[in-house]
């Protein structure tokens, strides 16, 4: 078996998700094609927005599945296996070097 996987985004299904303890977030739920040799996987990453996720990462459906690509990645490099079955749920956040800033408000404006 070689060391390189392969990797590519077979699909992706934008929901709300349920959360054990409090009110459902949204995300994506990422179907990740792996291959290596020629064994193939299928592994599902729910990618949940962090709190502070601009409308803009939301909207960027590229940065989102590199981010859960970039996931599986770090798992393989740290020994994990596809054929160990568990769950796999990441947070996305905002791009580094990007901040979310309001819109310039008058100052009169209360709302």
């Amino acid at each position: 078996m070689t060391d390189q996987w392969l990797m590519r985004v077979e699909g992706g299904l934008a929901a709300h998700f349920k959360m054990p303890n409090g009110p459902s977030k949204p995300g994506v739920h990422w179907a990740i094609g792996l291959k290596n040799g020629e064994q193939t996987y299928k592994v599902l990453v729910k990618a949940l927005f962090a709190d502070d996720a601009t409308p803009e990462t939301k909207k960027n459906q590229e940065y989102q599945a590199q981010v859960a690509m970039q996931y599986l990645n770090d798992k393989l490099n740290s020994g994990w296996q596809p054929t160990q079955e568990m769950e796999h749920t990441i947070y996305i956040s905002n791009p580094l070097g990007t901040s979310h800033v309001s819109p310039n408000k008058p100052w009169w404006k209360l709302w």
